[in-house]
């Protein structure tokens, strides 16, 4: 859902009313691993890598080096992608690859579909229930891959990956930080494995304290995973907990700068989920495999008043989302040769319901309940054939029980003239977003009658990698159509709304000597929308170097990005100035058992906005203290 003027999701309530499980404890040892964003595959069934270089992924050092508060400070470095918090730690998550809405980007942890289509914001994912400490690798597919995922990867696709468990005997590790002004976090782990499996077991919390005047946030995360090698077969299993309390000012009503009514929103969300998979060997010429995933959330949702300003005001709402989803998944790969193909079915089944009042004065009654059912069908083709030229292609199609069904398709095709030479790549695809379970339902603003949601993706580059160095460009151009919005005339929700994004991409990692490394990446965009489209700057970019010698490690890191349209009620539509801040990092291998980090953040102590009314928080100092992964005693 595109959300109302000015293009913010979070509008429509106002309208109703990767330190990983290993770098959390090995944040010395995983400083000789890259820190920038390397490509992987994940867009893809059939395991192969051909056509797939438009995917970004945070590595294990990447995380574990930021000692991030959230996982949306690690997606903001990746080329392309637009991220931030709206309002503070417990507050809302904005994320925007190449120009999409928030809620045009699926969110998976470890194959489980995370995106909630019950609240006002369109089926976004809110990225504070994640403990960042218990994220192995995040890989971020920056093209829509519908034809893969189906529904909600409209512009792109996040996959959060946990660590796999540890061979050998068990080991533990624990990690804890405190900051002088974001609060402290801890976390501690163990994993162990046996002959032919292994599993692995961490925890998180989260305080942030009150040292920032937009909010708060307190979170508890348990993940655990157990791999077992079965003849020809593995077995998988993940089940994460995670509960989370935030409060902040409401979305829109200015912060703690302009905000009328000082009464902060209080969010209670608690999300279970689980996958269970089975897959055959990755070397075998036949691979079968088997997939479910089951995932449950609760939130609940105070919402206050927000005064009017020269927008006008929005009552007080309160809502209980109750919503679960299960998906199946079975597919066949072959290798042939030249030729690797995939084929496959999956059913996908959503239950959601929202309970809740708004308050016009007279308290308004606000409920709907909805099921929908998706059968899918889907296929995936990769060819080699000679004088280094790979093709990819992938079609799915996808049938709302009751409805209408979806094709949807993706083509690639990468050219690498020389074995040690620059590779050309350039692909193709189109997505869909259904209308999410609150545009349905809602009895006030939503409409059973909304279409789909569609994009078109088209981009094409060069990258060239060689004894640690990359460099990497590429151009792309987004056309979505049929975006869902506010209609104030009928009081609704319509489709009504094209936008288009077009930009250049720029990535360089450069090794200078044994010690010193250099990176950085930037993004031009252009935007072509009926509204402003909020927090999408037309530059944005991050440089950074970074030293190891033995046992000390120290990263200087600079973010930036230029002006950009934003919305609030106390203030209407603006152009929010853009900013440089920079942090430094230093840690420092003490002993076998003890790593010691020091970072500065914010260093220049600067002043801006990434949300009207909320002040980034000023210069901090963080402490993190780490057990290095050793064997249990």
């Amino acid at each position: 859902m595109t959300g109302l003027p000015c293009s913010r999701p979070g509008h429509a309530r106002g309208l109703v009313g990767i330190a990983a499980l290993a770098g959390l404890c090995l944040p010395g040892a995983v400083h000789a691993q890259s820190i920038d964003p390397q490509l992987v595959v994940t867009g893809s069934r059939t395991g192969d890598t051909v056509g797939l270089t438009s995917l970004g992924t945070a590595g294990i050092a990447g995380i574990a080096d930021r000692q991030s508060d959230s996982l949306l400070d690690v997606l903001n470095d990746v080329p392309g992608v637009r991220a931030f918090s709206t309002g503070g730690p417990g507050g809302g998550s904005f994320l925007s690859v190449r120009g999409g809405q928030p809620n045009f980007t699926m969110v998976q942890l470890d194959g489980i579909r995370l995106n909630d289509p019950t609240n006002s914001a369109g089926e976004s994912f809110d990225f504070t229930l994640l403990d960042p400490q218990l994220v192995q690798r995040i890989d971020v597919s920056r093209i829509a891959d519908s034809a893969i995922y189906g529904s909600d990867a409209l512009s792109g696709v996040v996959q959060i990956v946990p660590r796999d468990p540890a061979s050998g005997a068990l080991v533990t590790g624990a990690q804890a930080w405190v900051d002088t002004l974001a609060g402290s976090a801890a976390s501690a782990s163990a994993t162990g494995g046996w002959g032919s499996g292994g599993a692995i077991v961490g925890l998180g919390h989260r305080d942030s304290g009150r040292g920032d005047p937009a909010g708060g946030l307190r979170r508890d995360q348990a993940l655990t995973r157990f791999d077992q090698h079965i003849g020809d077969y593995r077995l998988s299993a993940t089940v994460l907990y995670a509960h989370s309390l935030a409060r902040d000012f409401p979305e829109d009503s200015g912060g703690p700068d302009l905000a009328i009514d000082r009464t902060l929103e209080q969010r209670r969300t608690t999300l279970v989920a689980t996958a269970l998979a089975l897959r055959g060997n990755a070397e075998a010429t036949i691979r079968p495999a088997l997939s479910a995933s089951w995932s449950h959330l609760d939130a609940d949702i105070d919402t206050p008043a927000i005064a009017p300003g020269v927008l006008s005001g929005v009552p007080a709402e309160i809502a209980a989302n109750r919503f679960t989803r299960l998906e199946i998944v079975a597919d066949v790969a072959a290798r042939l040769g030249v030729l690797t193909a995939s084929a496959g079915a999956a059913v996908l089944r959503e239950d959601g319901t929202s309970t809740g009042s708004i308050d016009y004065g007279v308290v308004l009654p606000v409920r709907f309940a909805l099921t929908r059912v998706i059968h899918s069908g889907f296929a995936e083709a990769s060819l080699r054939p000679l004088g280094g030229i790979a093709v990819n292609a992938a079609l799915r199609h996808d049938q709302l029980a009751g409805g209408t069904g979806v094709w949807t398709g993706r083509g690639g095709v990468t050219w690498q003239p020389m074995p040690v030479g620059p590779t050309l790549f350039s692909h193709i695809a189109n997505g869909y977003m259904l209308p999410s379970l609150y545009a349905l339902g809602n009895p006030l603003v939503g409409d059973p009658a909304l279409k789909p949601e569609r994009s078109r993706a088209v981009e094409a580059g060069v990258e060239w990698q060689r004894d640690g160095n990359r460099l990497a460009f590429s151009a792309f151009d987004n056309r979505f159509h049929d975006l869902i919005d506010f209609d104030p005339t009928v009081f609704h929700l319509v489709n009504r709304d094209t936008v288009s994004a077009r930009g250049i991409e720029a990535a360089a990692t450069v090794a200078l000597d044994h010690d010193w490394s250099l990176g950085g990446a930037v993004t031009r965009m252009w935007l072509d929308s009926t509204t402003p489209l909020t927090g999408r700057p037309n530059w944005n970019g991050n440089v950074h170097v970074a030293w190891d010698r033995h046992a000390w490690h120290a990263r200087i890191a600079v973010r930036g990005n230029s002006a950009f349209d934003d919305s609030a009620i106390p203030t209407g539509a603006v152009v929010t100035p853009g900013h440089l801040a920079g942090d430094a990092e230093l840690s420092w291998n003490a002993t076998r058992r003890l790593d010691v980090g020091l970072a500065v953040l914010n260093m220049a102590n600067g002043h801006w906005h990434d949300a009207v009314g909320t002040p980034a928080l000023g210069r901090s100092v963080r402490l993190t203290l780490s057990v290095p992964w050793r064997t249990a005693s």
